[in-house]
């Protein structure tokens, strides 16, 4: 298991948390998300997966969701 952890911008409540979490859990051989939400800057997500995740992989499962940006 590979254990990543990404900066993620436009997160500003529990909702983007949640859509968040919910566009990421759905890329296969995912096996956790966190998110450590900052309303003032930048948020934190750590994402569990059986494979090495790369920020394009996760900004297109957040194009999915919103209006979120890995940084």
């Amino acid at each position: 298991m590979s254990t990543a952890t990404f900066s993620v911008d436009g997160l500003h409540c529990e909702g983007c948390v949640n859509t968040v979490e919910q566009s990421i859990s759905a890329i296969p051989d995912v096996r956790s998300v966190r998110v450590d939400l900052d309303i003032k800057g930048t948020s934190t997500v750590t994402v569990d997966a059986d494979h090495d995740m790369k920020p394009d992989e996760i900004q297109r499962a957040l194009d999915s969701g919103g209006n979120f940006t890995v940084v």
